[in-house]
């Protein structure tokens, strides 16, 4: 358990890295963007969580460079500090320190029956309370899910007319197609929304007597909740902080990206029609009966920590309108930064990037007398070899996988190279690194440079593995099984020279899958039917352009029927005032009867006052009828009218369409491509395609390999 801890540490480390840097920049382009739109916000932690959860798949499946960040050390024992097994007894292992202190000098005091232990070191630490905290962090999780689901089980549908009415004009509103269910529960502390694929809606028992405006107003919060899936992005936030719980900037994002999410809704509420001052009241109103609610996986329409902060968004006079522009840099911002983290491989400082230095003694030498080499001596002399790795290593798998062809081939990076093929369970590997010279075949090693090696693995029943490098004396082969390592006898000499054999030829099938002549010819379809498109673009253009000639027409009868427009409205307004005329002399005539009924004098009296007091309002309005020179305004629009010509100014461009010959253009492109001839040339590329037989020439060489194959594997066995 404690040697797969610290295999894993640096891997951890690094990927706590690369979270690290990619909420940093989402804390900074958030800190850049709060006087923006909480759309924009909502959308940016959306992301960020996304591309949190997805670093390991990018690590995996992209590219990748060494970036030496990590401590010295990275927790891995030393050559010399290796154990010897239990089963040895003292005096093999005197032989053994003897042997070493020939070469070395005096041997250390140690006791030689005491194995040398390692502290586990401070990353291998944090690797194991990291897992324990996740662990407890997903139970917790799964545990609010668990207490929304009863919540659910337990709830009554709300039947009441209103609310059913009322939802089903917000739905329509907010575009909402599927069925949102309104239930009623007493654990409910305020109107909630839950559900990843059957959303539903909780609401206090007291929601019935609840007035009609703030039945809109939460209908509205939470039902735009579901349109937009917030229930999803809450669970990626959760599971953000559940794998990442040790990590500050991982709660202060979660806090920030709730907030955002909020006051994105309350945006959208607005844009509804609500008022402001209206929706902020009923918020202090729903926050004020709040009381504490059970832990379960659901959006609350208000909670008191982020009260103050929705109020003053909601109530500012000058709202922000959502950037399409400033949405799309922040977003393409974070995904590229996201990509080149996952692409970083967090190594230790001291870690070489070429093959280790050789050590600075020899390799222990065996004892005469013993008949076979001593297993603990040879694991000593190759501890260095080991440390190169073929594609079984986890950043080697990062590579670019040939679907239904089982092959994998990284092409060059940071100098080196790798090849995969699985054969029925027969994993093959090689890997180059820096200046390898291979003959013109390529099943053979000529050369190797300075700081260069190359390493043939096979892993079928047992791993062979055989790691060439540079020596003084040429070309050293350190050749192991199990990773014991043996003599470089005839049959290991038989092993490589099937390995080049077989890895090359798969090379090749591949070559020929992958070969460019195939994309060129595809590429010539490609251009063909592009040539095709530019002529029908050709052609609309031309209509275009007619469309365009005939909207002229249109907006020329648009302007004169403007003006006619002009002239009943100013009619209208003339007819308006001799309206009131007619009005006022009603109300004369009605005055006028009253005063034939009535004998008292101080009533003839006050009626003939408001006579005289209609008869002056009836004079005034006939000036102001006068003034306005309503036949003065007529006749200077129609002379406008008479000035713009309109029957001219059409038959200008229809004469102007007409000569544009649009009919004849548009017969003349369609011949065109009809002479072209795009259907017989992509026939008679794709016949050059069915004539390169690529898949048939692959398939061939991999089948003239199956006796190397079966020797390969017999000699795996």
């Amino acid at each position: 358990m404690t040697g797969l801890l610290m295999g894993t540490a640096p891997s951890v480390a690094g990927l706590a890295a690369r979270v690290t840097l990619l909420l940093l920049l989402a804390l900074a382009l958030a800190w850049l963007g709060r006087r923006g739109s909480p759309r924009t916000l909502h959308l940016l932690w959306t992301t960020t969580f996304a591309l949190v959860l997805a670093l390991p798949l990018l690590g995996l499946f992209g590219p990748s460079w060494n970036v030496p960040i990590l401590p010295s050390g990275g927790g891995e024992a030393e050559p010399a500090s290796i154990a010897a097994p239990a089963g040895m007894t003292p005096p093999q292992t005197t032989e053994l320190q003897d042997a070493q202190a020939s070469v070395h000098g005096p041997r250390l005091d140690t006791p030689a029956t005491e194995p040398v232990r390692s502290a586990p070191s401070p990353i291998t630490v944090f690797v194991l309370v990291w897992a324990i905290g996740c662990v407890l962090a997903l139970v917790s999780l799964g545990a609010s899910a668990v207490r929304l689901r009863e919540l659910i089980r337990s709830a009554h549908p709300l039947r009441d007319p209103e609310w059913l009415r009322e939802a089903d004009v917000v739905r329509q509103r907010t575009g909402i197609r599927g069925e949102v269910r309104l239930l009623s529960s007493e654990a409910a502390a305020t109107p909630m929304t839950g559900g990843f694929w059957k959303p539903v809606i909780l609401l206090p028992p007291s929601a019935t007597d609840w007035s009609p405006a703030r039945r809109a107003v939460v209908l509205a919060h939470e039902l735009i909740h579901v349109r937009r899936r917030d229930a999803l992005r809450q669970l990626a936030g959760r599971v953000v902080l559940a794998l990442y719980w040790f990590h500050p900037l991982s709660w202060l994002a979660s806090r920030l990206a709730t907030l955002a999410s909020e006051k994105a809704c309350d945006e959208e509420v607005l844009r509804l029609g609500m008022r402001p001052s209206d929706y902020a009241r009923h918020l202090l109103l729903l926050a004020s009966g709040l009381r504490p609610d059970p832990n379960v996986l659901a959006l609350p329409i208000v909670k008191s920590s982020q009260l103050e902060s929705r109020i003053m968004s909601i109530l500012e006079r000058q709202r922000p309108r959502p950037s399409v522009v400033r949405t799309t840099i922040t977003l393409t911002v974070i995904g590229i930064v996201a990509v080149c983290a996952a692409a970083a491989r967090p190594i230790p400082i001291d870690e070489a990037p070429a093959l280790p230095a050789e050590p600075e003694s020899p390799p222990i030498i065996a004892p005469a007398a013993e008949p076979r080499p001593d297993p603990v001596a040879l694991r000593l002399e190759t501890s260095a070899s080991q440390a190169i790795q073929c594609s079984f290593s986890a950043d080697s798998m990062r590579t670019m996988v040939i679907r239904g062809q089982g092959i994998t081939l990284t092409g060059w990076r940071n100098g080196d190279r790798t090849i995969e093929k699985s054969v029925g369970g027969l994993h093959l590997c090689m890997r180059t690194h820096g200046d390898v010279v291979m003959s013109d075949d390529g099943t053979s090693v000529r050369a190797v440079g300075a700081d260069s090696w190359i390493v043939l693995e096979s892993s079928d029943e047992k791993v062979h593995r055989l790691v060439v490098t540079e020596d003084p004396g040429g070309i050293e082969h350190q050749w192991s099984v199990d990773g014991v390592s043996r003599t470089f006898d005839a049959q290991a000499r038989q092993w490589r020279d099937l390995m080049f054999t077989v890895l090359r030829g798969y090379e090749e099938a591949w070559g020929i899958r992958s070969r460019s002549e195939e994309a060129a010819l595809r590429g010539q379809i490609a251009s063909h039917r592009g040539r095709v498109a530019s002529f029908r673009g050709q052609s609309a253009s031309h209509r275009g352009h007619v469309a365009s000639l005939r909207g002229r027409i249109a907006s020329n009868r648009g302007h004169v029927a403007s003006l006619l427009g002009q002239i009943a409205s100013r009619r209208g307004r003339v007819a308006s005032m001799n309206g009131r005329i007619a009005g006022y002399r009603g109300r004369i005539s009605a005055l006028r009867s009253a005063m034939a009924l009535t004998t008292s004098t101080e009533a003839r009296e006050a009626i003939e006052e408001d006579i005289r007091e209609w008869d002056t309002q009836i004079r005034q309005t006939e000036e102001e009828i006068d003034r306005y020179d309503l036949d003065g305004k007529v006749r200077e629009i129609e002379a406008e009218i008479e000035d713009y010509d309109l029957p001219g100014r059409v038959a200008t461009i229809q004469q102007q369409i007409e000569d544009y010959d649009l009919a004849g253009k548009v017969a003349a492109i369609e011949a065109e491509i009809e002479a072209y001839d795009l259907e017989g040339k992509t026939r008679e590329i794709e016949r050059m395609i069915e004539e390169l037989n690529t898949d048939a020439r692959a398939d061939e060489v991999e089948r003239s390999l199956e006796d190397e194959i079966t020797e390969l594997r017999r000699l795996t066995r």
